[in-house]
Order: C-alpha cells, then structure tokens, then sequence
C-alpha cells in the first residue's frame, strides 16, 4: 500500500493562499456535506463510522507534510476522526459552514449538530482531497455503516481506495499530450484575438456591500421540488432529447436574464462543473475520495423573456461540443501551465451562473428512529462567483443558490433563486400542456 506522494500541482493550489482554478478561489476552501434528520443520532456508532471511513479512504487520513522538495501526503495509520457534538439549528449551521476548519488535526473530521427539531450530521473534508461525487459516495456509504452497526453488523472496508492514487491532473498526463494542450491553448488564444467588448458575457452587477452577512457571509437559497415536479423536469429534458443538466443550465440563464437591464439579448455564460473520471484510464469510482473536478462553459445570447426550453437545447448542445473538444480535462492540464495574459484572461473569466450537479443518487439506507428530511452540501469560498449546486437523491431535486453577501446581495440572490423557480415552473407548464 501506497504512504505517501507528492502534492499534484493541481492539489497544491487547494492548500496554497489566494490560488484560483479559472474564475473560482480555491485555496483552502473546505467542504462541507451531510444529512438533516429528525430524531436521534449515537454519537457513539458515528465515533466508528468515521474511523472505518478514514480506515477505508486513504486520504481521509492523510496529512499534509512539508520538506524540502515540496509538500506530500503522508498516510497516519493511528489517525482518529474527530467528531464535534454541538448544540444548535440552523443559525449554528450557518456558522459552522461559514468558518474554515482547523485542519491541523486532519482533513476530515465531524460535527453532530443537535437542536430541538432536528440532527445534522456534518462531514468536513478539505476540498483539495475530495470533490462533489465522491463526498456523496462517502456519505451514502457513512449511512450504510450507520445502519449496519444499529443491526449490530460491521461492514466490510472499502477496498477500492487503500492505495494513494495520483492527483487527477497527473493522471491525466496518461491520457493527454502535451500537443494535446498546446493546440487547445492555441484555440484559446484564436477565440481572445476575436473576442471584442461587445461580445464579452455579462455578468450580476455587484451590488454586495463589500463585507457581507455579519450572520454568515456565504449564503443560500434553496429550491427543493417535490418527486412529481422532479418527474416533470425529468420528462420535459427528455422530450427535448437534452440532459436535466442542460435543461437547468437553460432555465438559470433565463433566470439571470430576468435580473439584468435592458431588453435586447445579451451574452451569458453558463459554468459548469465537470467530473474527470470518465476521461482516466483505468476510470476511479465515485468511492475513490479525490478531487477529479474541472469545469468547462457554455455561452448563450439571452433574451429577456427566453424559452427556458430552447436555451437547454442551445446548452446541450453547447457541452455535447465541450466533452467532445476534451475540454475540461485540456482545461486542468493547460491550467498547470504558465498561461499568456489573453488565454489567462480567456480562461478565467467569470459566468454568469454556475451549475455544479451532482445527478441523481440513490436514497439513504436509514435507519428506524431517524427520519430523513434533506441532504446538505457546502462548498464556498469569498469571492466565489454565484452557482447552483445540484442534486437528486431519490427522486427529489435540490437546488442550492449559493452566493458570496459581500459580492452579491440577499435581494439580488433571492431575485434569481425566485427567477429560477418561475422557469422551472414554465418548463412544467409545457409539459402539463402536453399530456
């Protein structure tokens, strides 16, 4: 078994200061998931938990050490999670989410947040060992375990993630050449010389206050729909022969449109967040506990009162171009790179909104005595631009408006998360139409 390696490039950049990937700050930035619940929770059955999971992820118990030929992680064999018990609803989360973590003690640890209505379990993982999917993979699989040792059985470790794997973006060397990057840089370059003022995507005004919510300056709003609206959102993208991705990317352009001055049409920016595994070879599991995330765009001309259902086929078509250019993984490679002032430019320019989906996840296997009520996701950093993160466990969708109070305001936030429902609910309309 593998005890440690050196810090990726790409890796380091999470555990430097001030270090960005394209438009989004990521130095430091910790990420935050679990499952809000009603009823109680053993602290003690979580304490094992979260030492099979560490047990089980390699990373998960890793540190970060420092030396002479730069930092590795380092595999500590007696590593014990830490779980935090606190008092406190929501407000207390919002604390919790809004502060950095000490990772001295490690990159993965817990809070069991206790309140008179309802439990939250909180996993706290350093974003620069885990992305999105393989948060959700180890929280579905805490809750395997938890419901496990409440039978009194004991699941076996995952033994598909005991080795250090190598960061993604030097997995990625297997795959990709480096004439591979140097054309997509010079496709980058081409695109800036031809990008004139008029054509640059808009963006949100800022009209934050430049210091943000004293109770918390990483904010959200949530969209939470019902399993037959879910249903309808699932059947309109079908219809159209687009992804649900695609789809939701359609309706937050057109909710954003709704926000902006003017009525002629204007060019967005949909960001994406994109998964590598499928370009590696051999491709690592969801359960792999690593940051395989990248991102790629999709522009769009926007008018005002756009067809939520024509942008997601304009969208679709858009990523279907972009995975097929490989550019989420030329992206990370040709980010590793010293880039010139125009590509930099090119690269990191913010959109107008950001879609970070997780797809749709089977159900939580919970045990009797605790009832389900939401899974929460958290992954912000100041200066971050606005994104929806977005998931489906069962057969529910989620989505999070996440924002930045100091950059962008709770009425404005609120303008687009309401914005994003009055789509949505659109895109229902046509499919109520329909039957």
């Amino acid at each position: 078994m593998t005890a440690q390696r050196p810090l990726s490039p790409f890796e380091s950049s999470y555990f430097a200061t001030d270090t960005r990937l394209g438009s989004v700050p990521i130095g430091g930035m910790p990420l935050f998931i679990g499952s809000t619940v009603r009823g109680e929770v053993d602290a003690g059955i979580l304490r094992q938990v979260l030492a099979e999971l560490a047990a089980g992820h390699v990373l998960l118990r890793s540190r970060v050490v420092g030396g002479d030929e730069g930092s590795r992680f380092v595999a500590d064999g007696a590593f014990v999670p830490r779980l935090e018990e606190r008092v406190g609803e929501t407000d207390e989360y919002w604390e919790l989410v809004n502060h950095r973590p000490d990772w001295s003690d490690g990159l993965f640890g817990a809070v069991l947040l206790r309140g008179s209505a309802h439990t939250r379990i909180v996993l706290m993982i350093h974003h620069g060992i885990s992305d999105g999917r393989s948060a959700f993979a180890l929280l579905d699989e805490m809750w395997r375990r938890y419901n496990a040792h409440t039978a009194g059985a004991t699941l076996p470790l995952e033994d598909s993630d005991r080795d250090l794997v190598g960061g993604v973006d030097e997995l990625l060397t297997r795959v990709t050449s480096e004439a591979e990057v140097d054309g997509f840089l010079a496709q980058v370059l081409d695109m800036a010389s031809q990008f004139g003022p008029d054509a640059a995507p808009h963006t949100l005004p800022r009209d934050g206050d430049g210091v943000g919510d004293p109770g918390g300056r990483l904010a959200l709003r949530r969209i939470e729909l019902s399993s037959r609206q879910t249903e309808e959102i699932v059947n309109a993208a079908r219809a159209h022969g687009i992804s649900v991705n695609s789809l939701l990317g359609g309706a937050a352009l057109a909710a954003v449109r709704t926000l902006l001055p003017g009525s002629d049409p204007v060019p967005l920016m949909c960001g994406h967040a994109a998964d590598l595994r499928p370009e590696l070879s051999p491709r690592l599991p969801a359960s792999t506990v690593l940051n395989c995330a990248s991102g790629a765009g999709t522009p769009a001309l926007v008018a005002r009162d756009a067809d939520p259902l024509a942008l997601g086929v304009a969208v679709d078509a858009g990523m279907r171009q972009m995975l097929d250019a490989r550019f989420p993984a030329l992206f990370m490679r040709a980010s590793q790179r010293a880039l010139a002032p125009q590509v930099a430019a090119m690269l990191s320019a913010a959109p107008a909104i950001a879609l970070s989906n997780m797809g749709r996840l089977t159900a939580h296997s919970i045990p009797g005595g605790l009832e389900f009520v939401r899974d929460e996701v958290f992954a912000m950093a100041p200066g971050m631009p606005p994104k929806m993160t977005i998931f489906t466990v069962a057969d529910r969708l989620t989505i999070q408006v996440e924002y930045d109070t100091a950059e962008h305001s709770h009425t404005q936030m609120g303008g687009v998360a309401e914005a994003m429902s009055d789509q949505l609910a659109r895109v229902m309309r046509t499919v109520t139409v329909r039957r």
